[in-house]
């Protein structure tokens, strides 16, 4: 499976996708205190979606 990577200006947003996964698609969600980031990767939407710039 490939994931395409979706940059999120706010964890807001990445919230947003969070909720509106929930229940529908298999998803994985992770805050990083390093990078003070939040990450998604949604199987169902196939994408990794995260406030941390590449």
């Amino acid at each position: 499976m490939t994931l395409e990577y979706q940059y999120c200006e706010t964890q807001d947003e990445v919230r947003k996708h969070i909720q509106e996964c929930e229940g529908k698609h298999t998803q994985q969600a992770v805050y990083s205190t390093f990078h003070d980031a939040l990450t998604q990767v949604c199987y169902g939407c196939k994408k990794v979606r995260s406030t941390i710039k590449r």
